[in-house]
């Protein structure tokens, strides 16, 4: 029997969490699952809800906001579990996704990650359910987007087994594949931290599979919000971040480029009084804070060079069109 570690980060989540912990409790698996609360010091009903719904929880309580990235990483290193399920506080199991996200994770030595089906809560008024998630993409501009994003959910029955990277809201890891990696990286926070790994991973020799019985249902962005100053900060950040640290070198540039241009748009839309002065401020802001972590992600891009085991072209072959 596996072990399986269940690992759900919260942050005044009291509205959502609930739900998410009764389905892991309520699900049905051949393996030993448990479940590893993390809850990033907050100032609402979370812990009571918690307690109620999964009684026999095991909780890291970080005594700060440590974001997804840092809050994911303290429930591994709290947890022992063979393998470890990555499961957003505002979504739910959908019977059967432990056993085939590990029975796919664990039928192959070289898969270090097994990305499950996000299909958003809210179906559409016909009643068809739309897909959030069948894994990570990267395009050649440096974007990490959602594999099928808003495709119908029969629309994405053929969607291949083989993905570049996994989504964190739902995804089965190899405990040995994170270990050999070094996990989340906390200095994230927000936004990438799924696309960080998946690099790593892939540069580490492992593959990432997607597993369609591996469903969960999901509340898209209930924690924070598209368009937000904060979303646009950390998503302008750390899409520059990740793309220097690992991506081929026409990715890094058109990322820069991209961004550079972007900023400059912004700006002057808002001294003109044609666009947001909170969106011009937010990436200029994400962009100047990925400049300040360019000899840190220079030394990261340096260090991976080195240990890689994809070729130039096998790594350009990650990249989507």
């Amino acid at each position: 029997m596996t072990t399986v570690d269940v690992v759900v980060v919260n942050w005044n989540g009291a509205e959502v969490v609930g739900d998410c912990l009764r389905s892991v409790v309520a699900h049905r698996s051949e393996h030993e699952v448990r479940i590893v609360l993390v809850d990033n010091d907050s100032r609402d009903d979370s812990l009571v809800v918690a307690r109620d719904a999964a009684p026999g929880a095991s909780v890291v309580r970080t005594g700060e906001n440590l974001g997804f990235a840092g809050g994911v990483q303290a429930g591994i290193a709290a947890s022992d579990g063979d393998v470890v399920v990555l499961l957003n506080n505002d979504a739910t199991l959908v019977a059967g996704f432990v056993d085939a996200a590990v029975a796919r994770l664990l039928g192959s030595p070289s898969l270090g990650a097994v990305t499950g089906r996000l299909l958003l809560l809210e179906p559409r008024a016909d009643g068809v359910r739309l897909i959030n998630s069948t894994g990570v993409e990267i395009t050649a501009s440096g974007n990490g987007r959602d594999r099928d994003w808003l495709r119908a959910e029969d629309e994405g029955s053929g969607s291949p087994r083989e993905v570049f990277g996994l989504c964190g809201g739902a995804a089965a890891l190899r405990r040995t594949a994170l270990d050999d990696v070094g996990g989340f990286d906390p200095t994230l926070f927000l936004y990438y931290e799924d696309t960080d790994l998946s690099w790593r991973l892939r540069l580490a020799g492992w593959a990432i599979e997607y597993e369609r019985e591996a469903t969960v249902l999901h509340r898209h962005a209930h924690s924070t919000v598209e368009g937000s100053p904060l979303f646009v900060r950390q998503n302008t950040r750390n899409r520059l971040v990740v793309a220097t640290r690992y991506a081929p070198p026409s990715v890094v540039l058109r990322a820069w480029a991209a961004t550079i241009v972007r900023t400059a748009r912004l700006g002057v839309s808002a001294s003109l009084g044609r666009g947001s002065r909170d969106t011009a401020r937010a990436v200029r802001r994400g962009l100047a804070s990925a400049v300040g972590a360019l000899p840190r992600d220079l030394a990261t891009r340096r260090r991976w060079n080195r240990r890689s085991a994809l070729s130039s072209s096998a790594r350009r072959s990650l990249i989507s069109r």
